[in-house]
């Protein structure tokens, strides 16, 4: 049963994990490719000694007066360029801003990129995400990417029980075929680990399976927590926490200098994302941004009157759910752990690659349309197969384009059993 399924379910679906392994490979490098190809935006040359970070704010703003600033991202590298983020209303997304980078010693403009997201995508790494996210195809896309995580992690545990199965069965060597297979089953035992890796952070971003992700660590409290932004004594405006809200264009960036001062008084270090409140009489948020071997992220809101801090969010503090949230995410996107984590994510979709091919190699020297015998599943003990039916319903209920494409399949199956059936009783009629 196991086997039929694997095969079936495998030959369909392969070629949208053949696509999300190519798009992968690419996603996997874009870190890197990001820092060599906007390596002018993003590198500060002067070797001055850095201005105040309000008058880079000022020089970044004179160059788009007509938009709204947002956000300043200010790293402790003086070699790094300050990044000015202004709102841009004919962008797509309120994910995606104006960022102008200005070298904080001359502030000379570097450039103007359109930034996307949290991790601080530019142009070709958003591009290269959103490929891979949806084929370039927007909302309707993502059903691709859904359905092939989705299948992964399963096709990959059913390889592993069949791997299982058949260890003692011998027969390494002999036909072109027995090596295939036991390249594809070595392939598939080693690199498991990280299919289902893939599939688990893959769906929290997915459309349907990602929403149902989304309402359960909602009802759970696994989200990150935010700062408080009320100042005491002041109006209560906007509530802002630390997102991409888009600020007026009239924002007071004069006491910025004293935000930064306060949260890297706090303890916060490297580059920090500070934004600008929604509403003039609450808190700035300074926070640490998602950075290469930076397992922790801690914020801040800060009075900018006083400089005085109104509250404090340790990672320390965060619900175990939302840090390994934030590390997984942090890790299938690349970034967590720099090139180490690239190259690693680079082999996976690699050995999936070779997977794919492998299996089709398989299924052709088996004989084009000839697949497992059916009727399999009688042998299967019946609490095992009880246990199989109910994990499948429940990762369907959690994942429905697995549990709608599942059904097709098995629907699919039973026509061809029917067909064979009929040519069998044909010829026994001759």
């Amino acid at each position: 049963m196991v086997n039929r399924l694997h095969t079936i379910a495998g030959l369909f679906v392969a070629p949208l994990l053949l696509v999300a392994a190519l798009s992968g490979l690419v996603y996997a490098l874009a870190p890197s490719m990001e820092q060599v190809v906007y390596r002018d935006e993003l590198g500060a040359t002067s070797g001055l000694p850095a201005r105040p970070v309000a008058e880079q704010i000022a020089a970044g703003r004179a160059v788009r007066p007509d938009l709204a600033f947002s956000a300043v991202e200010v790293s402790e590298d003086s070699d790094a360029t300050t990044r000015v983020l202004l709102t841009d209303p004919s962008l797509p997304g309120g994910s995606y801003r104006q960022a102008v980078f200005v070298d904080p010693g001359s502030l000379e403009i570097r450039g103007e990129l359109v930034q996307y997201g949290s991790s601080r995508a530019l142009p070709l790494r958003a591009w290269i995400s959103e490929g891979h996210r949806s084929l370039w195809l927007g909302e309707p896309g993502r059903i691709y990417s859904e359905t092939a995580a989705s299948w992964l992690g399963i096709l990959s545990m059913a390889g592993v029980w069949l791997w299982w199965s058949r260890r003692h069965r011998g027969g390494r060597g002999g036909s072109l075929r027995r090596r295939l297979s036991g390249a594809h089953s070595l392939l598939g035992v080693w690199l498991a680990p990280g299919f289902l890796f893939l599939t688990v952070t893959g769906l929290t971003w997915s459309l349907v399976a990602g929403g149902n992700i989304g309402e359960l660590r909602a009802q759970l409290n696994w989200v990150e927590p935010t700062p408080v932004v009320t100042v005491a004594g002041h109006s209560t405006g906007a509530a802002h926490h630390g997102g991409h809200t888009s600020a007026p264009v009239a924002t007071d960036t004069s006491a910025v200098d004293t935000v930064i001062t306060a949260a890297r008084a706090q303890g916060l270090t490297g580059m920090l994302d500070v934004n600008a409140p929604a509403d003039q009489h609450n808190a700035w948020v300074a926070r640490e941004s998602r950075d290469a071997w930076k397992f922790a992220n801690d914020s801040v809101s800060v009075d900018a009157e006083t400089g005085a801090i109104v509250d404090s969010v340790d990672f320390a503090d965060w619900p175990l759910a939302a840090k390994l949230s934030a590390w997984l995410i942090q890790l299938h996107s690349g970034q967590l752990l720099g090139l180490l984590n690239q190259v690693i994510l680079a082999v996976i979709a690699l050995g999936l690659i070779a997977m794919v091919c492998l299996g089709y190699a398989m299924w052709w020297k088996r004989g084009f349309g000839r697949l497992p015998p059916a009727g399999q599943w009688r042998r299967v003990r019946p609490p095992v197969l009880v246990g199989i039916g109910v994990f499948l319903l429940a990762y369907a209920l959690v994942a429905p384009l697995f549990g709608i494409s599942l059904l097709a399949f098995l629907v699919l199956d039973a026509a061809l059993q029917r067909v064979r059936m009929r040519q069998r009783l044909r010829h026994g009629r001759r």
